[in-house]
């Protein structure tokens, strides 16, 4: 048994009196060159929602270069107030939100978006720089010494860092349909006019938001399949979980033409049926005595509720592959049968994994 408590020890305490002084640090300045925002840090956000219709872009380590189609591309500006007597060139910095680095490539860090993306960023410093520049970067110099007009001076000039910049996509793992990127905050910049200034209040931030779709989808060929088993005597098939003596069973071949399923993405059939009340196993049909069984070619049953029917010649390079299966009446109760005609029904989709 586990006892929990205080344990308090007692001692004896020596000591006295100390004279008690009293220092004082000088106060440590900002340094002077800061810029802020006049009414806030300002927001910029644009949605991101690439289709991507190549399989082979769905695959782990796949770069896709400036993903965001010019979405990062935006109107809008603020005022900055600057710390500045004359106007200097301004120093821009990038900060990135997303903590977790998963790949670097070709001067880019890809940061992870969720489980199936990282995501590189390049914000665009104007200028006279005119230039993308990989973020994060600190004390990027836009070279614009000079004021245009009567619009800009220290105390207040127009600035747009944020509003323009590049999405790049790197795959951690590939993915099926469509993976949701909610609001996230990407880039926090700052300004200052001083060389090796950081400010401590961002001018601007930048976040987005859309959704990413690899679409995938399959047609199973023949649309229907339709089984005739023929005439059966009804003495022939009263044993349960048997089908009737010397029957053939009948097989079928299911043939899939594919699109965008790129390498490692499994691809199954799935069969959905009601099952039989009395053998789950069986396919429920219209004579409560009868079920029909279905299995694959290695002699393993398909559940009419649950079971699947794996692809295993499926060909990536042509996107198709195809399976067969076989198909036979039994008896599910251990009675006679009643004399007519029986049917099945069931669905078989495919499923992409």
């Amino acid at each position: 048994m586990m006892a929990t408590g205080i344990s308090i020890q007692r001692g004896i305490i020596v000591g006295g009196l100390l004279a008690c002084a009293t220092f004082s640090a000088p106060q440590v300045q900002a340094a002077f060159g800061q810029c802020a925002p006049i009414s806030g840090t300002h927001g910029f956000s644009f949605l991101f929602s690439p289709v991507l219709t190549d399989p082979s872009q769905n695959v782990v380590g796949r770069i896709i270069k400036n993903a965001d189609g010019g979405n990062w591309n935006l109107p809008g500006s603020y005022r900055v107030k600057c710390e500045c007597q004359t106007r200097t060139a301004s120093y821009v910095t990038a900060k990135m939100l997303l903590s977790e680095p998963v790949f670097s490539s070709g001067g880019l860090t890809y940061y992870a978006l969720n489980e199936y993306l990282g995501v590189a960023s390049e914000v665009f410093v104007a200028g006279y720089r005119n230039e993308f520049i990989a973020a994060p970067f600190t004390n990027e110099s836009n070279f614009k010494t000079d004021m245009d007009g009567d619009d800009e001076s220290c105390a207040s000039t127009p600035y747009n860092s944020g509003a323009r910049g590049r999405i790049h996509l790197y795959f951690r793992r590939p993915f099926v349909g469509v993976t949701t990127i909610p609001s996230t905050r990407l880039v926090d910049t700052y300004v200052s006019v001083a060389s090796g200034v950081k400010s401590d209040v961002p001018v601007s931030t930048i976040s987005m938001s859309g959704t990413v779709t690899v679409p995938q989808s399959c047609v199973i060929d023949p649309q229907v399949v339709t089984v005739n088993f023929g005439d059966i005597l009804t003495s022939n098939i009263q044993t349960k979980g048997a089908m009737p003596p010397r029957f053939t069973p009948e097989e079928r071949t299911l043939t899939l033409a594919c699109r965008n399923i790129s390498a490692g993405v499994k691809v199954s059939l799935s069969f959905r049926g009601e099952a039989d009340g009395s053998m789950p196993e069986a396919l429920k049909t219209s004579n409560r005595d009868i079920g029909v069984m279905i299995k694959d070619m290695q002699g393993n049953v398909i559940r009419p509720q649950s079971g699947r029917l794996p692809i295993d010649n499926f060909q990536y390079p042509n996107q198709s592959g195809s399976s067969r299966i076989s198909i036979y009446p039994i008896n599910t109760t251990g009675q006679l049968p009643a004399v007519g005609q029986f049917n099945a029904t069931a669905t078989i989709q495919a499923e992409i994994q």
